[in-house]
């Protein structure tokens, strides 16, 4: 009995290392490159540097993203390919509540009701935009 235990803690903990190795080498590509500053800086070249991180911390910590990665964001980064580039389908059983995070952060903030400019392709980029046109209103 005991080793039928052992055996079952044994399995459970590969599975998680081997999930946790996946979502590290799918997001390591992000993770590694470099300031994403100068593309958002030419997409929206009046805006402030302030705006743009406050924007970029909010994302990061509502995807459970550490703090250091938030100028890694691009503007064409898309929420959606972001979430699934964290779980694997069929494999993960929940996720972080990333969206609802979201949403409340752009509600709170920049009184932005996600599910009605939701899109499956939406990039930061669009998102970014939305929070620029209620803060100037």
């Amino acid at each position: 009995m005991i080793w039928q235990l052992i055996f079952i803690l044994g399995g459970a903990s590969v599975l998680f290392f081997l999930i946790t190795a996946a979502e590290r080498a799918r997001l390591r590509k992000l993770l590694d490159r470099p300031c994403a500053g100068i593309h958002w800086h030419r997409r929206f070249p009046t805006v402030k540097h302030d705006d743009i991180r406050e924007f970029l911390a909010l994302f990061t910590e509502a995807f459970a993203f550490d703090s250091i990665h938030r100028s890694k964001f691009s503007p064409d980064d898309q929420p959606m390919a972001l979430y699934d580039a964290r779980y694997i389908p069929h494999l993960t059983m929940d996720d972080h509540g990333e969206f609802e995070s979201l949403d409340e952060v752009l509600k709170s903030r920049y009184r932005i009701d996600l599910s009605s400019v939701w899109h499956q392709d939406m990039t930061l980029c669009e998102l970014f935009a939305l929070t620029q046109s209620t803060s100037q209103s």
